[in-house]
């Protein structure tokens, strides 16, 4: 526990913003912290056991008449854990689409797209370089970005090191627009997707997910599709995908990005959440809502319901709450969009892009995280 949760656990209220900015070099301390302590483990035990690598937390120098924090949200920070590299924090403004480039350390070999949440709700997406520049898009009007672009929960991988290939069927081919071929790896028990996929064909189904990355119940995962459309991974425990548009199936047989797409396999060590206002746990075949923390990235799992109108679905526990507002990404019943808007005391609400029922049908947990 680090000292901002200890300050949460005994009660205490701190200055949100200061604890924001000193975030980054505490979680850096922990982290070399954390390696040292398995490197001595390590010679003690006369063996060499995997650990988390660490990159960062490093601050985005953003360009372009883009500002960070909107809305009592965090700075923009960029790190990269085990192979992947996850943003944290919001972004308003700016003139143009490009709004910072990567540092070196964390650029991708091949063009990304990675879905994000705008302003009420709306679709958005990052398009990411291998120069390191950084473009924000929106699905229907650029305003919305500009009034506010989430960052959080936004991840990707760097290269294919550690990750199996993924066999395309039914028409289905790799890496349209300069993106990678489509691939997987479980990382602490949290899957990971990298690259595209496109199709001219009318078959949804895109792969079958080897044995070893399989959820134990059915999964729905936002990704982003053609234009900065939204979509998902609808995923079957036999590890049968099949890709959903929120609109037309076109715009995922044109451009379907696997990037920042995650879902957890083995929820070993989540806690549950316990749902409140009358909803409910694991409509469509889906599992119970819970979160986890692994090195520093707060994961969700599930999905949940209501007939009610509260948009309050559960409280975070103490150990996972952030320390300024967070606003992630979320599929909803149809693949229509919605997100989850997380405040520093716990309370967690869902909010839609179109209407509440779509909420109220259905609203996956599933491929949420965002950084402590």
């Amino acid at each position: 526990m680090n000292r901002c949760e200890a300050l949460l656990a005994r009660g205490v209220v701190p200055n949100t913003q200061k604890l924001e900015q000193a975030q980054p070099i505490i979680r850096t301390a922990l982290s070399l912290l954390f390696v040292t302590v398995l490197l001595v483990a390590s010679i003690a035990l006369g063996s060499a056991p995997a650990f988390a690598q660490f990159v960062g937390p490093m601050p985005l120098n953003l360009v372009n008449g883009w500002s960070g924090a909107p809305f009592t949200t965090s700075r923009a920070t960029v790190e990269e854990v085990n192979g992947i590299v996850q943003f944290r924090g919001a972004i308003a403004g700016g003139t143009s689409a490009v709004a910072f480039t990567l540092p070196t350390a964390f650029r991708p070999a091949t063009s990304v797209y990675v879905a994000v949440d705008m302003c009420n709700a709306t679709n958005g997406r990052l398009v990411i370089q291998p120069t390191g520049v950084v473009s924000v898009q929106a699905e229907t009007a650029f305003s919305n970005a500009q009034c506010f672009t989430s960052l959080d929960g936004a991840s990707f991988a760097r290269a294919s090191t550690g990750f199996t290939a993924l066999t395309l069927m039914n028409g289905w081919t790799n890496a349209p627009f300069s993106t990678s071929n489509a691939e997987v790896e479980k990382i602490a028990g949290i899957v990971h997707f990298k690259g595209a996929i496109a199709t001219t064909g009318t078959n949804a189904e895109p792969f079958t997910l080897p044995a070893a990355f399989r959820p134990i119940t059915s999964v729905y995962v936002p990704v982003d599709m053609c234009n900065a459309t939204n979509g998902r991974l609808f995923i079957d425990p036999s590890g049968v995908v099949t890709v959903q548009a929120e609109s037309s199936f076109s715009n995922a047989q044109c451009f379907t990005s696997l990037d920042g797409a995650v879902f957890v396999a083995t929820p070993s060590g989540f806690s549950a959440l316990t749902p409140i206002n009358g909803w409910t746990n694991a409509p469509f075949s889906t599992s119970k809502a819970a979160a986890g923390d692994a090195y520093g990235v707060v994961y969700f799992k599930g999905a949940i319901a209501t007939v009610g109108t509260n948009t309050q679905p559960f409280t975070l526990p103490v150990q996972f709450r952030p320390v300024t507002n967070v606003y992630v990404p979320i599929d909803l019943c149809n693949a229509t969009k919605g997100r989850l808007f997380i405040q520093t005391s716990g309370a967690v609400n869902v909010q839609a892009e179109t209407v509440f029922s779509n909420a109220q049908c259905f609203t996956s947990l599933d491929g949420a995280s965002f950084v402590q």
